[in-house]
């Protein structure tokens, strides 16, 4: 993917803390997520309905995170509507790289239908849907909306619940997948 705006640069110091804690087992998340670290890489490969951009990133390399893929990811999710980045929990993309392996597609993109969404995008959203929640966790860039194409939603929703970890919303009407780092739940 050609990024036409170098994304924004975080601050990555939180983010080595909570690995730390997460690989030392002091934050269990889930021991799919924490045991990540036995992995040598972790990739994703993903397509943004809305902006039709393309991105295949290895975010996870030798123990520890990829800082410039994670800021290629965080300007990937960001809001479509007004274009603000928002620092996306890595922990969701662990999630969608178990997810993607456990139904046995770990090169397919994901179709990306949300994943950050600002304040105002959000309100806006909620008022002509109202499945759309007020303190929606991708205000917080720790939720995505998915599909996987030749894969059925229900699959999808079926493999984010076997890790047990997180928020799987499912949505066959709408077909996709509601993933997010909350607490475990299902709707």
């Amino acid at each position: 993917m050609i990024l036409k705006t170098k994304p924004q640069r975080f601050n990555y110091q939180r983010r080595a803390v909570m690995l730390s804690a997460l690989a030392a087992g002091s934050v269990p998340f889930s021991n799919a997520i924490a045991s990540q670290s036995t992995y040598p890489e972790l990739s994703l490969s993903l397509y943004n309905l809305h902006t039709t951009e393309h991105l295949n990133a290895t975010f996870w390399v030798g123990g520890d995170y990829d800082k410039g893929a994670l800021d290629d990811i965080n300007y990937f999710f960001r809001d479509h509507r007004t274009n603000g980045i928002k620092e996306i929990d890595p922990r969701l993309l662990s999630i969608l790289y178990l997810v993607n392996n456990k139904v046995g597609k770990p090169s397919t993109p994901y179709s990306v239908i949300s994943g950050y969404r600002s304040e105002e995008t959000n309100r806006k959203l909620a008022k002509i849907n109202s499945g759309v929640a007020k303190n929606s966790y991708h205000v917080k860039g720790r939720a995505v909306d998915i599909r996987l194409p030749g894969t059925e939603t229900k699959h999808l929703k079926d493999a984010g619940l076997a890790l047990r970890v997180g928020g799987v919303g499912y949505y066959p009407d709408s077909n996709f997948v509601h993933l997010d780092t909350g607490p475990h739940r299902f709707w």
